[in-house]
């Protein structure tokens, strides 16, 4: 019994494969084409790259849960204490 659905997720799997051994054989392809110092620039900048961006969006999620406790604190300071609710109505007594 074939399942429609594992079919499409199979085939989707498939097609990401072949994608990724393309691009695999076109990247190989080029690195060998490449001088050496290209060769050498291009390694530093992957490695810039691999290092220096997950460095600053992490910076920039703790900034910004920084940001956001510090107003949700002076948020609440500003406000006042909580007081319970009180009716204005002229029926109640």
């Amino acid at each position: 019994m074939n399942n429609a659905t594992f079919d499409s997720f199979y085939e989707t799997l498939n097609e990401m494969g072949r994608a990724i051994a393309k691009a695999a054989r076109t990247g190989s392809a080029a690195i060998a084409t490449m001088s050496w110092p290209a060769l050498a620039v291009c390694c530093v900048m992957l490695a810039l790259a691999i290092t220096i961006v997950p460095l600053a969006l992490f910076l920039f999620v703790m900034f910004m849960a920084i940001k956001l406790i510090y107003s949700v604190i002076t948020d609440r300071a500003a406000r006042g204490k909580v007081t319970p609710y009180t009716s204005h109505d002229d029926k109640a007594e």
